[in-house]
């Protein structure tokens, strides 16, 4: 990694790579820190990002775990539903964009539900991976025990799985990040992903890397928070 910057800063300055199409690392990081005190960049750019991954990670968590719950509940629809599971991610979630566009409208919900769409699997399927691992005597007791449905789940299977699911939303937040910014890049006409494609297009070099690097410190960090969560919930464990 060390080299990596190394190249990234001395490279373009040394007229090793041409500056025009990499700017030297210490540039596009300055770059950055301008856009982030920028109040217009904030309101139609990385705002509108952040609000859009936030929704779409809530509705991927929310509505995977739901999901997952009820596809272990009942077998038969479970049965029905895994071969879709298996090969979710080989369908192309940007192909629904138009139907989703005659539903929804253009705007945000369009770009949110996308986000969600890609990153709801992963949350069902780390749910269905750790209901399943539940001991059956476990399963038993909760039973003898006459408790409600609200109270079993939130009581009982919660607790049971809590780590398979985290490493579940700990994807989830990771797809979402990539549908939005996606959907942005190629379909919106505001957010970060819009942004890095308006400078891309219209050759702002500077300001399309620095986009990139704020994308990336923002991954970085929530992954690194995910990754914090998981080590603690494991010493608690």
């Amino acid at each position: 990694m060390a080299i990596i910057l190394v190249f990234l800063e001395a490279g373009p300055r040394s007229g090793l790579v041409d500056s025009f199409t990499l700017p030297p690392l210490s540039a596009i990081l300055a770059r950055a820190s301008q856009l982030l005190v920028e109040p217009t960049f904030w309101y139609r750019y990385l705002g509108p990002s952040l609000l859009a991954i936030l929704l779409a990670f809530a509705l991927a968590a929310v509505g995977g775990i739901i999901i997952g719950l009820i596809l272990w509940r009942f077998a038969p629809i479970r049965r029905i539903f895994d071969p879709w599971l298996s090969i979710y991610y080989a369908i192309p979630t940007f192909a629904l964009y138009p139907l989703l566009v005659v539903v929804a409208g253009i705007g945000l919900v369009p770009v949110i539900l996308l986000g969600a769409l890609l990153g709801i699997v992963s949350v069902i399927t780390s749910t269905l991976d750790g209901l399943d691992s539940i001991p059956r005597i476990t399963i038993k007791l909760a039973r003898s025990l006459q408790l409600s449905t609200l109270d079993h789940v939130l009581k009982i299977l919660m607790p049971s799985i809590v780590n398979q699911v985290v490493v579940g939303l700990r994807l989830a937040l990771s797809f979402s990040i990539i549908g939005v910014m996606a959907s942005e890049f190629i379909l919106s006409t505001y957010g970060l992903g819009y942004f890095i494609s308006y400078a891309y297009d219209h050759f702002s070099v500077n300001d399309m890397y620095a986009g990139i690097v704020i994308v990336l410190f923002f991954a970085l960090g929530v992954n690194f928070l995910f990754g914090l969560l998981l080590r603690r919930r494991g010493k608690r464990v």
